[in-house]
């Protein structure tokens, strides 16, 4: 028969050990840092005033992770154009940035707008705010 001493404390370093292992998972994938910018449409957009931001997707990822997406997003127009901002970002590792302009945003040749500049990498340090605007062009 186990000794119940042993047993409790097998019980509570196997406790410990998985608190611990989960604890520095959940610090590399959240963090303090955040980004923010705004997204502004196609001329042709405002002037149609289909300006919607429901279609502007982002998303925040590793860079050597691109699928495991990070952070917590919110978009919300203002002033016709689309606030973003991405919270709880880690600090100190190259962060993949990707915006995609609205749906419903479209040239005048009914082409989708491009971006510019480019969404790209970025790397902040501990509680940085980082700002990155993008303008949707027709070419």
């Amino acid at each position: 028969m186990l000794d119940p001493r042993l047993v409790l404390a097998a019980s509570l370093c196997l406790a410990a050990g998985c608190s611990t292992g989960m604890g520095a998972q959940r610090l590399e994938r959240e963090g303090n840092a955040s980004l923010t910018g705004v997204v502004v449409p196609p001329v042709s957009a405002v002037r149609l005033k289909s300006t919607s931001c429901s279609g502007v997707r982002v998303r925040v990822a590793h860079a050597s992770e691109p699928t495991r997406l990070l952070g917590t997003i919110m978009v919300k127009p203002s002033r016709e154009r689309c606030l973003y901002v991405v919270s709880n970002l880690p600090s100190d590792t190259d962060l993949r940035l990707e915006i995609s302009p609205g749906t419903d945003w479209k040239c005048e040749s009914g082409q989708a707008p491009t971006l510019s500049p480019r969404p790209g990498t970025v790397r902040l340090r501990e509680y940085e705010t980082a700002t990155r605007d993008f303008r949707a062009t027709c070419d």
